[in-house]
């Protein structure tokens, strides 16, 4: 397998301001107005180079769903959006920080050890609203045109990343271009429910830059073979909306809704005919998109992450903000009704020899030195919670470390970001937690009687493997990775150093032992690992083929 994919590779505006104002400082509330300046874009940034969504009839990959049920087409009789991929990257730097107010100087103290925390709260606030306005420009509330179709941005363009399309049941769908995520279980006082999360990326032009460099202009890609730095100024925007109703979740009440053409909504499973792994064809009939038998799917979180070197050990800033459709019931923009649940530039690391499930102390009280939590967004989510806590919307990851409503309680959002790999020869890369894998478990309480077991935050068993010590597994996944650094996964134990996922791993051709590194972008590493399958499999008959790789973050239900 590894010489037949070596050879296959080698070659190739806001409505509604006031509050927002208000909320902010005389300093940003200056550079938020200044930043509304419209660029132009000279044409459309969707050259149809690549499939748009998942069986999309335009695009010249159509044996990638040979044999399938067709179920990711628009009808005949579709009046709604259709998603176009913007695809057409920059192909010379772009540096745009005169539209981006929070590259000001007065935002150096918020990366500051030394700051107050109510400054350093209040930055992170202002720093998070500025992006936020920055990605929202031009791609929200425009008489007769979709939220969200970025072709056309007349303030700044912002792109997609392409290949999310391989496998049937996480591929993008055809209305907005969404995939879908993790399945996550809510605790409600009515019970738990499951849902999944379905979500879209966008990119500035400075990220998109660094998208080019992979994806071709003639739509192939060129596999990078040295680690990957995005320049300053990237930004990536992922609005993430779940399958759950705003009777279940009150938060979602006043969210934008989306009618996508969505399996089902409580994560469809597929079951094989033989071996470990569906076919595309057995998960297409198994799992069916459809827009009228499910739900909408309403926005619950927003995902920012910014390229800026004044974070110290990272030099990658990541914000989350949530749902708060109840407490902003009366805004006027849909899309301003969400609130800020963190902001984090670092993993507040724990010292040799620590565990991360109980550093920093009291968090809560006495904060963190990488990151801040509003604590009242985090009370918000948690009213509408059930009986176990690490269910509730606002469980938040390791210790309280920034992680939104989608995402696994026992990590956080730089330490799952800081794996992003290019996949090896094996289409292996760093597992996105090590609880996906079975290498020793992170964020883990040990026993008091016996430190080779204990169990995580969401209460589930673990043990020692191979003489890995829970902290030794926590000095990897809670490290600050310097940006386009490889992902760290050998440790030193008391019988000399180990590779946690076994020798030989990474096993890329040219034979460079490290992990190439994709900057903290797992969305170009998850379009790496399906274009690579689509290359292995192309020659396979269309009734064997499999994505036998699915790569997708969030939180895993036991």
């Amino acid at each position: 397998m590894e010489s037949s994919l070596c050879r296959r590779i080698a070659g190739t505006s806001l409505l509604s301001f006031g509050l927002l104002l208000s909320a902010c400082g005389e300093k940003a509330q200056n550079d938020m107005v200044a930043a509304q300046a419209p660029e132009t874009t000279s044409s459309s940034t969707c050259s149809g180079t690549y499939p748009s969504y998942w069986q999309d009839p335009a695009a010249k990959f159509s044996n990638m769903w040979k044999g399938q049920e067709i179920s990711n087409v628009p009808p005949a009789d579709w009046q709604g959006p259709v998603f176009r991929i913007s695809d057409k990257y920059p192909r010379q730097p772009v540096d745009d920080r005169a539209a981006q107010p929070w590259r000001d100087a007065r935002f150096d103290a918020l990366f500051r050890t030394d700051t107050p925390a109510a400054q350093k709260k209040q930055l992170a606030y202002d720093y998070s609203w500025l992006v936020m306005k920055y990605i929202q420009d031009g791609n929200v509330n425009r008489p007769g045109v979709e939220d969200w179709d970025v072709c056309n941005n007349n303030v700044r363009p912002w792109y997609s990343i392409p290949f999310q399309t391989y496998d049937a049941m996480s591929g993008r769908e055809f209305t907005h271009g969404l995939t879908r995520e993790a399945p996550v279980t809510f605790s409600t006082p009515q019970g738990a429910i499951n849902t999944t999360m379905w979500a879209v990326g966008f990119f500035n032009a400075t990220a998109a830059y660094t998208l080019g460099t992979v994806w071709q202009a003639d739509g192939t890609a060129k596999i990078p073979a040295k680690d990957v730095s995005f320049d300053e100024g990237a930004v990536v925007g992922k609005p993430l909306f779940n399958t759950s109703t705003p009777e279940q979740l009150p938060v979602l009440a006043n969210q934008p809704a989306w009618n996508a053409n969505i399996s089902d909504p409580s994560f469809c499973k597929c079951t094989p005919a033989k071996g470990n792994e569906c076919t595309l064809i057995e998960e297409s009939q198994q799992c069916p998109r459809s827009t009228t038998e499910w739900n909408d799917v309403r926005l619950l979180q927003f995902d920012f992450a910014v390229k800026d070197s004044r974070a110290p050990g990272t030099q990658w800033v990541f914000g989350t903000f949530v749902a708060d459709g109840q407490r902003k019931a009366k805004e006027a923009d849909p899309w301003l009704r969400i609130s800020l649940l963190g902001v984090m530039w670092g993993n507040d690391t724990p010292p040799d020899g620590k565990l991360a499930h109980n550093y920093p102390l009291d968090v809560k009280k006495n904060g963190f030195m990488e990151e801040v939590i509003f604590w009242d967004t985090v009370n918000e989510l948690n009213k509408y919670g059930g009986a176990n806590p690490m269910q509730h919307m606002g469980h938040l990851g390791c210790n309280y470390r920034l992680n939104g409503p989608a995402d696994n309680a026992n990590s956080s959002c730089m330490s799952c970001h800081g794996t992003a790999s290019v996949p090896d020869s094996n289409f292996d890369t760093p597992p996105l937690l090590s609880q996906f894998s079975g290498i020793t478990k992170e964020c883990v309480t040990p026993d008091p009687e016996n430190p080779l077991v204990g169990v995580d935050r969401s209460g589930s068993k673990a043990t020692v493997n191979n003489g890995v010590s829970f902290a030794n597994i926590d000095s990897i996944y809670f490290a600050n990775v310097p940006a386009a650094a490889p992902f760290n996964m050998t440790v030193e134990t008391d019988n000399g150093p180990v590779n946690v996922m076994g020798n030989g791993v990474p096993d890329y051709a040219s034979g460079r032992k490290s992990w190439i590194s994709l900057d903290y972008s797992l969305q170009l590493s998850i379009s790496l690992t399906q274009w690579m399958q689509w290359q292995e499999n192309s020659d396979d008959p269309a009734l064997e083929r499999i994505n036998f790789k699915e790569l997708r973050r969030g939180v895993k239900e036991n």
